[in-house]
């Protein structure tokens, strides 16, 4: 006979206190994943517009490209998304800079 209080020792078990036979569907991801995903789609955009040297297109890229950017440093964001925001703007600003040399122009600053 076995105490009630006492655990038999060895093997440790697994138990599954609730459970459900449905898949397990992905949560979308967040509001600032797609916000940064537009900042890239811009990025592309641009690159083409200047290949293909369209100039007032690539001042509305670029514009576009700092709305989205402002938008998503206004949202509440943790700290993988702040680093993030941090990378995309820093890499907006150097390719701004480079964009507005080869266009004989100041960049900027808003």
């Amino acid at each position: 006979m076995s105490h009630p209080g006492l655990v038999a020792r060895g093997k440790p078990r697994l138990t599954v206190v609730r459970g459900s036979h449905a898949p397990i569907v992905a949560e979308p991801p967040p509001d600032w994943r797609r916000m940064a995903a537009a900042v890239l789609s811009c990025t592309h955009e641009l690159n083409h517009h200047l290949l293909d040297q369209r100039w007032v297109r690539v001042d509305e890229v670029l514009r576009e490209r700092r709305e989205l950017l402002s938008g998503l440093a206004r949202m509440s964001l943790d700290a993988q998304a702040r680093g993030c925001v941090r990378a995309l703007e820093q890499a907006a600003d150097e390719s701004e800079a480079a964009v507005y040399a080869m266009m004989g122009r100041a960049p900027r600053r808003q």
